[in-house]
């Protein structure tokens, strides 16, 4: 009773405190608390927006990619066969090709890169990715992680019927590029990543692919790193906090809306991922992944597989020697 007494009359104490008051103290104390309150909701929000990666270890697939070349300089593709080139020819179906990791046992665990060749996987904390670790065994990197296969490009040139070049002077340039949009006529084409059909996620409509990005390099020049999908999202909430996103994940990519066009490309193509020279085998690395930083990197994803098409197209490089 004795306690109840003295807390009673401490509340009635601090009441006349608060009364007695000068009004511009009273509004500057409700002015601090309101500020207060404020820098907590912003500082929750910054955390839901900050939000990425799995919260478990997940294993979407990658259950098939076509790859086709076709173009200006009669562009042809060839499979890797770990001494050069196999045969060229229009298209190349990965799943057939030749690779020391079927593509239907690869999996998709996220990961992250600065430059598309290094990968990192993520550290846990709880429900957090608080640091990051490289990956340095290349078979657990490209059974766990990362898709990767090579293979050749070839832009021949123009021959008459004796086997000769049509075009005397030295050997032409070109540029080579990802389609863009579905071409009229053609049963596939065009570029894309897209969930396969059957699959789904635990949340309907979402799917890993709006957060896999795929990257091409070819020795001496930059690694370019296409992200399709760049404008649509998952809808699920359960992922794992990501402390690391300032750091990783940052590159620059080509990006591709739904409708199929690249952002900034010509005639909603990609922009230049490499050059190669007339009549060369033109090694070409590509890795495919899902990237841990992506904000559709979501617990919706688990178990995901994905199929995707991949065309490249060939410009000739005007003057270039």
């Amino acid at each position: 009773m004795e306690k109840r007494e003295k807390a009673v009359t401490g509340k009635l104490k601090e009441k006349r405190k608060t009364d007695n008051m000068a009004p511009e103290e009273g509004k500057e104390k409700q002015g601090l608390k309101a500020r207060l309150l404020m820098c907590l909701l912003y500082i929750a929000v910054l955390s839901t927006a900050t939000y990425a990666w799995f919260t478990m270890n997940n294993k979407p697939k990658v259950l098939n990619l076509a790859l086709s070349a076709a173009a200006a300089g009669d562009l042809l593709i060839a499979d890797d066969l770990g001494g050069g080139p196999g045969e060229y020819d229009e298209e190349l179906d990965l799943k057939e090709a030749t690779q020391k990791f079927p593509m239907e046992e690869v999996l998709l665990n996220p990961v992250t890169t600065a430059d598309g060749q290094t990968f990192y996987a993520p550290v846990y904390t709880g429900k957090a990715v608080t640091d990051v670790k490289e990956i340095t065994d290349l078979d657990e990197l490209n059974q766990q992680y990362v898709y990767e296969k090579t293979f050749y490009l070839k832009a021949g040139s123009l021959k008459n019927s004796r086997g000769d070049r049509v075009t005397k002077g030295a050997m032409k340039k070109y540029e080579i590029m990802l389609l863009g949009p579905e071409q009229d006529g053609e049963e596939i084409s065009g570029c894309s990543i897209r969930q396969a059909d059957g699959a789904a996620g635990t949340v309907p409509g979402d799917t890993a692919a709006n957060s896999i990005r795929v990257s091409f390099e070819v020795e001496g020049q930059d690694i370019v790193i296409w992200e399709p999908n760049s404008n649509r999202h998952n809808g699920d909430t359960e992922k794992a906090i990501d402390h690391v996103r300032g750091t990783y994940g940052t590159y620059e990519t080509l990006q591709q809306t739904d409708d199929g066009s690249f952002v900034g490309g010509e005639d909603g193509n990609s922009e230049k991922l490499f050059v190669i020279e007339e009549e060369q085998d033109v090694k070409v690395t590509m890795r495919v992944w899902m990237e841990g930083t992506d904000e559709d990197c979501t617990n919706s994803n688990e178990l995901d597989e994905i199929v995707g098409n991949i065309q490249f197209i060939s410009s000739e490089v005007k003057g270039g020697r």
